[in-house]
């Protein structure tokens, strides 16, 4: 081999290597460029983050500012419902202020206690020697309890 054909062998290995080396380079420049813009992405997902830190912290700390107002108000109904004189309790003070032994009066049943079916067919039995349109209107209201009292149904 020549000088000058070895030189041109050189020449063409080089160029390969040259163009590889290129190539990698531009390659190299792009995963540099892609990493930058990942680095950026990261920085502002870091930073959102901590905003959202911030929030999470500053709610956390109003619940609990109202958890305690919560529990104040809970203590001051509970105070305010102690304290409350019931209206019994004002009455019976004013009939002792005069001299008069106060009476416990027992509260009217806010419900009655329900009539059994022998009771409503009593009752039934009773309106048809006197009125007997009334009669007529109570049994409307009330056949099916006067039918279980007879024993037909």
């Amino acid at each position: 081999m020549t000088l000058e054909e070895r030189l041109n062998s050189l020449k063409e290995a080089f160029t390969g290597k040259t163009a590889e080396v290129e190539a990698k380079a531009s390659e190299v420049a792009s995963l540099s460029a892609k990493v930058a813009e990942l680095t950026a992405a990261m920085s502002a997902k870091d930073a959102a983050i901590v905003e959202f830190t911030a929030k999470v912290n500053d709610l956390t700390a109003k619940l609990a500012a109202a958890d305690e107002i919560r529990a104040k108000a809970e203590a001051q109904a509970k105070e305010i419902a102690a304290s409350q004189e019931t209206a019994g309790k004002k009455a019976a003070a004013i009939a002792a202020s005069v001299g008069v032994t106060p009476v416990e009066v027992s509260p009217v049943e806010a419900s009655a206690a329900p009539k059994s079916d022998e009771e409503i067919t009593q009752e039934w039995v009773a309106l048809k020697q006197k009125d007997a349109k009334a009669a007529s209107d109570f049994y409307s209201k009330n056949r099916v309890a006067i039918l279980r009292s007879a024993g037909l149904r």
